[in-house]
């Protein structure tokens, strides 16, 4: 493959960070302390936190959905083939050596930093479940590992179940690629009627399930091959290309309004999604549906609209923390933890402003240090191989 023909977004990188700073504060307001708990303003503040932290995981599935589907759909074309081993390889290269890392962190290094510190700690998971990415079935059988540092890799599992299937469903569906994406929705709708039940108010059940992830991947799938049948580059033309054409062109009005309708659907998320007007499942279906279709929009406007109001490429911080994310996300709750003990310390951990001020703060001079020696002195030796891994 000519990896000159390649495309590279120049603006996904920020979104990445912006996918990560949603998961960062759905996590980083988390608390043990039964004084904040009742306090109203800290209720207030992590009824909405809380729903951001499903967002930004809902935005990183439907983003890698969208990258991953483009990458297979482009070495197709460019080189006349696909290799999975080839595919498969690239992505161990870019998650395994952090991945394993933050696990041997988690499962080793946690504990004997505990017992340094006398204060006695053993993780009862089970490591098997994480070295084979499984372990959103660790989550759901069950519930949190001991430390987060563990617990908050069960969406890198979600992510390998994913690359593992994905080349072979689009190679099967080459030809009637229109079905793929109305079929794994059929399963997402499914699977959540089935699962819904299993558990009576168990979330862990669905919200770690990989099928019940189906219509956020579905999603960033669709809007992938719909922007790929565009593409200069490429030689699929037919209804995708329509609808992109209309996607591109819409007015700054439009996006504006998408945008407005987006934060309406966070802001009052429990009158639209909880109500009683439909049943629980049901409102749990159009739910992940109506934030998919809206996560995936911003995708393709960042990559294509001619009428965007900004594009986040230009926002260079976010872009710079954007590259790093993948340690930032694999750090966090390190950082959460320090944070955490900082406060323990200072003897405000009860208080609810400093809570809301200090913690994400330290947790953010933390890890951002942290994620850019990974990506620059760890990451990047694995990165830098996958140019050999073309087709």
């Amino acid at each position: 493959m000519d990896l000159s023909k390649k495309r590279y977004f120049e603006n996904l990188d920020a979104l990445r960070f912006v996918s990560f700073f949603f998961i960062f504060f759905g996590h980083a307001l988390d608390t043990e302390s039964e004084i904040l708990k009742q306090d109203e303003v800290y209720g207030w503040v992590k009824h909405y936190i809380y729903i951001f932290g499903k967002t930004g995981f809902s935005f990183a599935f439907v983003l890698s959905s969208y990258i991953n589907t483009w990458v297979i759909l482009e070495e197709r074309n460019n080189s006349g083939k696909f290799s999975p081993v080839m595919y498969y390889v690239r992505r161990a290269l870019r998650i395994w050596p952090l991945y394993f890392l933050t696990l041997l962190i988690g499962f080793v290094l946690v504990p004997f930093a505990k017992d340094i510190l006398n204060e006695p700690f053993t993780e009862t998971a089970n490591p098997i479940y994480f070295i084979f990415f499984v372990g959103n079935f660790y989550l759901i059988e069950h519930g949190f590992t001991q430390s987060p540092i563990i617990s908050v890799l069960w969406s890198v599992s979600v992510e390998e179940q994913f690359y593992i299937f994905w080349p072979f469903l689009l190679l099967l569906f080459s030809f009637r690629i229109k079905w793929l994406f109305p079929l794994l929705m059929i399963v997402f709708a499914a699977s959540t009627f089935y699962l819904f039940g299993v558990r009576e108010n168990d979330q862990y059940v669905l919200w770690y399930h990989t099928l019940f992830l189906l219509g956020d991947i579905a999603m960033g799938a669709l809007f992938a091959f719909i922007s790929f049948q565009a593409s200069p580059l490429t030689h699929l033309r037919g209804r995708g290309e329509r609808v992109f054409r209309f996607l591109e062109n819409i007015s700054k009005k439009q996006i504006a309004i998408i945008y407005i309708l987006f934060w309406i659907c966070l802001i009052f998320y429990k009158p639209i999604f909880e109500n009683n007007l439909l049943p629980g499942v049901v409102n749990l279906i159009i739910e992940k549906i109506v934030f998919a279709l809206l996560l995936a929009f911003f995708i393709f406007e960042q990559n294509f609209c001619k009428n965007s109001w900004i594009k986040f490429g230009r926002l260079k911080l976010f872009s710079f923390l954007g590259l790093i994310s993948y340690g930032l996300f694999c750090f966090h709750e390190i950082g959460i933890l320090i944070g955490g003990r900082v406060l323990e310390l200072l003897n405000l951990q009860d208080n609810v402003g400093w809570f809301l001020l200090i913690k994400p703060a330290v947790a953010l001079i933390i890890i951002i240090p942290a994620a850019y020696l990974s990506y620059y002195y760890f990451e990047l030796k694995f990165l830098n191989l996958k140019k050999y891994f073309y087709s």
